[in-house]
């Protein structure tokens, strides 16, 4: 018979941070983003990457790392957009914080270090991290343009001021229950990112932002059939540059665009409607895109199909298996 002490030490540890990565055919990008995770300063983590629907590229690139923190879950029917996905990853999550990593993002080395440690300095429930948005170039080589967000007021989460995109959030797990899943990009006015952190702010959550720069964001949605071909020219180039971190960091922002200046009264107003229970961000979308159709205008300029039907017809069942059935998507 086993002694209970024997049991103890060979039971699986559970990581401090469970980084949750959704993914849909770009194993190029899904690469990079890897590599940003394997690159970090604090080891202790594990990473869920969660495919929506992929095909066979994806699993193999996951499995060339050949590391045991990284796991790889597939969806058998594509949900369309990554709330779904993220959402399986916060439910298979086993680290007492949680990290979101979009697939064509990357971070600086001393990403979930600082964020580790600031949410707990804060005691905050969420962190949002400074980020800086790489704006599209025309050809490889040109000036690097930048925009910076993750800025708060007074160090928290301002419903007004803050952006807190996907990869610069950080959550505790025993937060999860009370702050919910993220929402379907159908039953949002914003991006779902910021809909579940407003959504956060509203339930009383603590949202800490923190004063240093330590993620990239690639927006795909920024970038015309950027779902067409299998590149990630620009995040290599990046993860290369993250060599030297700090000198990285200094021509990002000297290259960022001054952000605009809010009146107090356009201020107060946004704020009120806040208190009412109006992301001031929505009402941006609502005269661009109306509600769910964001998601649908960057599928589009991806390069992706519509989103998928939830309740497809004979017709509709019938093209998907027959172009699941190609030998491509067999890894044929």
């Amino acid at each position: 018979m086993e002694r209970p002490a024997l049991l103890a030490s060979t039971a699986p540890t559970e990581p401090l941070v469970s980084v949750v990565i959704a993914t849909h055919n770009r194993p190029a990008a899904l690469r990079q983003a890897l590599r940003s995770v394997l690159a970090q300063t604090l080891p202790d983590w594990e990473t869920i990457v969660v495919g929506d629907a992929c095909q066979a590229e994806t699993a193999a690139t996951v499995a060339a790392f050949g590391d045991a923190r990284i796991s790889y879950v597939d969806l058998p029917v594509n949900f369309g957009e990554q709330s779904g996905p993220n959402n399986i990853g916060f439910a298979r999550a086993r680290g007492r914080l949680v990290a979101i990593l979009n697939h064509d993002d990357l971070w600086f080395p001393d990403h979930l270090a600082s964020m580790a440690g600031w949410i707990d300095a804060t005691g905050a429930d969420v962190v949002i991290a400074r980020g800086a948005i790489i704006e599209p170039t025309s050809m490889r080589g040109d000036p690097l343009r930048t925009s910076i967000y993750g800025m708060g007021k007074d160090g928290f989460y301002d419903p007004v001021v803050t952006a807190g995109y996907g990869s610069a959030q950080m959550v505790r797990r025993a937060s999860l229950s009370r702050l919910g899943p993220w929402r379907p990009a159908s039953e949002c006015w914003c991006e779902s990112s910021q809909d579940w952190l407003f959504r956060a702010w509203r339930k009383g959550a603590v949202i800490a932002t923190m004063p240093h720069l330590t993620v990239l964001s690639i927006f795909s949605g920024q970038r015309g059939g950027s779902y067409t071909e299998d590149t990630a020219t620009e995040q290599e180039d990046l993860a290369n540059a993250m060599r030297m971190p700090d000198d990285l960091r200094v021509k990002i922002l000297a290259a960022a665009a001054a952000p605009p200046r809010l009146k107090r009264s356009s201020y107060l107003k946004r704020r009120l409607w806040a208190a009412c229970g109006i992301h001031p961000r929505s009402l941006e979308f609502r005269r661009k895109y109306g509600r769910g159709t964001f998601v649908s205008t960057l599928r589009e300029t991806r390069g992706l199909p519509p989103m998928p039907e939830r309740e497809p017809g004979v017709d509709d069942l019938l093209a998907v298996y027959r172009e699941r059935d190609k030998p491509e998507d067999r890894g044929e």
